[in-house]
Parts: structure tokens; C-alpha cells; sequence
């Protein structure tokens, strides 16, 4: 390999045994190889970064050269250097991104028919294959489900969701999973031996941090530190590549100064929170720099409060300080700070602390608070000083009184009849022979008590009354509200039906309507509908008949 060749590529794997964090797919495929039990198709699917097309170039050299007794490629032999310098002709790797059309995939197809050249099996590696079109995913399916023999595809994606079923059922499927902070600070130890690199312990930490789980991210980002702060000359020694040089390439705030602003906000001390920001703003600092290493260290105190330790590295420099701060914080809290801080439409600017201040605030004010502040924000105000001030007022006002009305109200016990209507509503849970289930119906009344022999059901709404009756229409849905009224209350009951406008009127005349039997009024056209006569059958009675509007109330 040439000097010249970028860290992720001089440094790609070549053995089944130098994928980092994938044991549970590369010994598949070695058993795979060894037992010849190759599928004709494969999905390889998982974050950037992580040794898919590497796996797929790797299980190329498997079927095609020597390989050891357990499955693993020889790296000597000539398909193997061939493979590895591109110069191969029966591995064929094609970008869907670029060759996503029908046209593309058809080409495809027709050269599978031929056999491979210089090896036993020919390889295709489609490599970001959710680009394609939905017209070439349907030529690509015949070629999936009947391939020519000694033919193997492989699919790479990191957007396995955007497949087709149909695809993806024809394809033996491994996800890759992101790597681990301790998978790819070991492997970039080993870049570091072989290149000569020195580094402080802190920078490769904080390397694999913003990679997040991608190998090929992580040494990208250590061959530009190298090259910035590694050397000093053409013959000269290599230098120690220190923390704070890490920091300023990888936009990172001083870990101390986060630190102390998740402490405090934390800690609910907006004076101390605001006391850090506007410091680090008078000394020139970045600000989005002290935004970011603030988040990073939140996400820390949230994953040690859920109990989360095998994601913190042994040693971080996050690990005491943030445990100190976290331990009185409430899950919550942190994750109301967090989504304050991550405001989509909070831009931290470099040059005036004023949004991450506002940001702050925010995030030491109570949800409730903030809720007020919103609403009043929208409100059209004469006078702009007077409403900022009286927003702040309202906002210190309401958790005050919030709190006071906490202590003094505290939950009050159910009534029995409370607790006799709830076992009703309870009963009546699954009952649904119509359109409507009967309990959600019930629990939208006002609690009832019998009364001489009868027990009112006093509805929220007509349309709520309106779906009870309809339902009632099922002679399953009747008897069975009958039998959980009588096993609650113990006899039988004659229900009586009011609507919120029946019960307003009643309220206002300070009279008491008087429930008769049904077949004591009057046959009208109301009672000769089916939904009245429904509610009839099980004891209901006309309470209130509006004459003019001919409906029953």
C-alpha cells in the first residue's frame, strides 16, 4: 500500500478477524464458508462507518481464494492481493447512489449470466442499495430469487427500512451494529502504534466520543489531528498531539467549564449558570463550543441517573463530576435541561451569549412556568416593558402558588359511590356488540346514586347520550349492563336517561322531574324510534319531551 492512501483505507480490514465489534457476523460467515453454506444473497445493514463493505469484500476473498480451517482468507495469496488493490474481476462493486435506474440493474442481471473468470464465485456488492428506484428494486428481484449459480449479491445499506419486503425477504440479513467507545479507541491504538502518533490518553477518548460508533469517522479524525498538530517538519519528530489541540479541532468546549455549567443547571443556580457563560464570553471563549461539551456532559448525567454505567468509559473525565451533580437530580429534570438545550430553533451564536442564556433560563425554570410564559407571549401587549414584567411575575407567581396548592390539596378518597359507579364502568370495560364500547360511554356521566328505585345516568353531551342508545339497541350490550348495575348495587334498578340540557333545565326551575313509567305518556313518533325504544326496554324513561323541536332530550 502507498503512503499517501487516507487512514480509513490504508487501514481497512482484511481478515474476518479484524472487524472490529461484529463477532456476531463474522464468525456466522466464517462457519458459513467453512461448511459451504454460502447464501446466494445477503443484507448487509448498519450505521456508516462500521465494516459492511469491508465484510462484504473479506467474504469475496472467502469464496474465492485459499482459506484457513476456520474460514478466514489467506493474505498472501493472489485473489486476496487482488481483491485488496481493486484489480479482481469477478468483484464487482457498483454505487446505487449513482446507478439507481432500471437501465443500471437490467446491465446487472444480463452479466450474471456469465461465469466468473478468474475465480470459483463471482461477487456483486451493491453498495447504498435503499437509492435505487422502485422500478429497478423489481428488476432486481428475479435475479435475487433465481440466481445463476455460483453468483453471490450482497446489499449494503444504512437504510434497511427503506427496502422493499419483498427484497429483503430474499436476502439473508445482518445489522451491524454501531461500535463502542472501547471498540474504537483500541483499534486506533494500534493505528496510533503503526503511524508513530503520540497523543494524550484524553484526545483518543474524546475522538471516539464524536465519531459515534463509526471506525471509519473515528480515523478520519485522528489523521486530521496528526496532520495538523502531529508534525512538525518533513525530518523532524513527531509532536504529542495534547487535549486542548484535540478541543479546538473537534469544536469542543474546555471540560471543566462544561462541566460546571451542567453542574449548575443541574443544580437549578441559574445566577451560577449565567455567572459561567457571560465568564467565558468575556474571555473570548466559543460558545457553541461550551454549548456542546454542556450537552455532551448532560447526556452522561442522563445515562448514569437511568443506570446506564456500561456507556460511560472507566476513567472519563465526565464520570466523577457528573456523578457528584447528577445524584440529586430527577430523571426528568435532566431530560427537561436537555431539550432545552437542543432546541432545534436555539442558534448559539459565537459572538453574544444571548441565546444560550435564554437557553438557561429555560432550562432552570419549571415546566409549569414555562407553559404561562409561552401563553402570554402570544397575547398582544400595549406596552413591551410591561409585559415582559408581568410575564415574569406570573411565572415566579405560578410555581409558587403551584406548590402551595400541592401542599395544601392533597388527593382526596373516593366516595362509595364513586367506587360503585367505577366497578359499573369497569364491568362494561370490553362490551361493544354495535358501534360504541359501553364503558368509556359510562365513565362520561356524572356519578349516580340510586334513588327509589332508580338510578340516573346524567350524560356529558347529547352525541354521548346519542352513541349510549344506540349501542343499548343490542339486546347483549342490555343485558349485559343490567346484570353489572345489579351485581354492584345489589337489586335491580330502573335506569333513567337525562341529557345535560334536561339536567340544566331541571337546575334552573328548581324542580325535581318526575319519572313515570313509559307506557304512561302519551305514543309519540320520538318513542316509536328504535334508539327510544332501546333505552325503553331496559327501564329508561321520557323525562322532558320538547314539543316544539319534536326530539327527545
Amino acid at each position: 500500500m502507498t503512503n499517501n492512501q487516507v487512514f480509513y483505507r490504508k487501514w481497512r480490514p482484511t481478515r474476518f478477524d479484524k472487524v472490529a465489534g461484529q463477532e456476531h457476523i463474522t464468525k456466522t460467515l466464517k462457519r458459513a464458508v467453512v461448511s459451504d453454506r454460502v447464501a446466494h444473497a445477503y443484507l448487509f445493514n448498519g450505521p456508516r462507518g462500521v465494516g459492511k463493505t469491508s465484510t462484504a469484500r473479506i467474504l469475496a476473498k472467502a469464496l474465492n481464494a485459499e482459506t484457513t480451517p476456520d474460514g478466514e482468507p489467506i493474505a498472501d495469496s493472489d485473489v486476496s492481493q487482488a481483491i485488496d488493490n481493486g484489480s479482481f474481476l469477478d468483484l464487482i462493486e457498483i454505487d446505487a447512489a449513482s446507478h439507481r435506474g432500471i437501465d443500471d440493474i437490467r446491465q446487472i442481471s444480463e452479466n450474471t449470466k456469465f461465469q466468473a473468470t478468474s475465480g470459483g464465485c463471482k461477487v456483486y456488492i451493491i453498495d447504498e442499495v435503499h437509492m435505487l428506484t422502485e422500478f429497478a428494486f423489481n428488476a432486481l428481484l428475479k435475479t435475487l430469487e433465481e440466481p445463476p449459480p455460483n453468483i453471490v449479491m450482497i446489499l449494503a445499506t444504512t437504510d434497511a427500512h427503506r427496502l422493499p419486503a419483498t427484497v429483503i425477504s430474499r436476502c439473508q440479513r445482518f445489522d451491524f451494529k454501531r461500535l463502542s467507545n472501547e471498540d474504537v479507541i483500541n483499534r486506533l491504538i494500534e493505528v496510533c502504534d503503526a503511524e508513530e502518533i503520540e497523543t494524550e490518553p484524553a484526545v483518543l477518548e474524546m475522538i471516539a466520543r464524536s465519531a459515534w460508533g463509526s471506525l471509519r469517522d473515528a480515523e478520519n479524525l485522528l489523521e486530521q489531528l496528526f496532520i495538523s498538530y502531529g508534525q512538525t517538519g518533513e525530518n523532524a519528530e513527531p509532536s504529542e498531539i495534547t487535549e486542548s489541540q484535540a478541543r479546538e479541532l473537534l469544536g469542543l468546549g474546555d471540560i471543566a467549564r462544561s462541566t460546571e455549567l451542567a453542574s449548575a443547571l443541574l443544580a437549578k443556580d441559574a445566577a451560577q449558570a449565567l455567572t459561567v457563560i457571560n465568564r467565558e464570553a468575556q474571555r473570548g471563549s466559543d460558545l457553541r463550543a461550551l454549548h456542546s461539551g454542556t450537552v455532551d456532559a448532560l447526556r452522561v448525567a442522563l445515562l448514569m441517573k437511568a443506570g446506564v454505567e456500561d456507556s460511560i468509559s472507566k476513567g472519563s473525565e465526565f464520570s466523577t463530576t457528573m456523578s457528584t451533580a447528577a445524584r440529586s437530580a430527577k430523571l426528568n429534570q435532566i431530560l427537561h435541561i436537555l431539550t432545552s438545550l437542543g432546541n432545534p430553533d436555539m442558534k448559539v451564536s459565537s459572538s453574544s451569549p444571548l441565546p444560550l442564556e435564554l437557553a438557561v433560563l429555560q432550562a432552570t425554570t419549571n415546566p409549569a412556568a414555562n407553559t404561562v410564559h409561552s401563553r402570554m407571549k402570544t397575547e398582544p401587549a400595549a406596552n413591551h416593558s410591561q409585559t415582559v414584567e408581568t410575564q415574569s411575575q406570573v411565572s415566579v407567581e405560578s410555581t409558587v402558588q403551584n406548590s402551595q396548592f400541592e401542599k395544601s390539596n392533597p388527593p382526596r378518597d373516593r366516595t362509595p359511590a364513586e367506587e360503585k359507579w367505577d366497578k359499573v364502568v369497569r364491568a362494561m370495560r370490553r362490551t361493544k356488540n354495535r358501534r360504541f364500547v359501553v364503558g368509556p360511554l359510562l365513565r362520561n356521566t356524572q356519578v349516580p346514586e340510586p334513588d327509589a328505585g332508580k338510578i340516573s345516568l346524567r350524560f356529558k353531551s347529547n352525541a354521548l347520550k346519542n352513541n349510549f342508545m344506540e349501542e343499548m339497541q343490542d339486546q347483549r350490550s342490555r343485558d349485559e349492563l343490567k346484570a353489572a348495575i345489579t351485581d354492584t348495587y345489589g337489586t335491580e334498578l330502573e335506569l333513567e336517561i337525562i341529557s345535560p340540557r334536561e339536567t340544566d333545565e331541571t337546575n334552573n326551575s328548581n324542580t325535581k322531574s318526575t319519572t313515570q313509567s313509559g307506557n304512561d305518556l302519551p305514543v309519540s313518533a320520538e318513542q316509536e324510534s328504535a334508539m327510544v325504544r332501546a333505552a325503553m326496554a331496559i327501564g329508561a324513561t321520557v323525562v322532558v319531551e320538547d314539543k316544539e323541536q319534536n326530539k327527545i332530550q
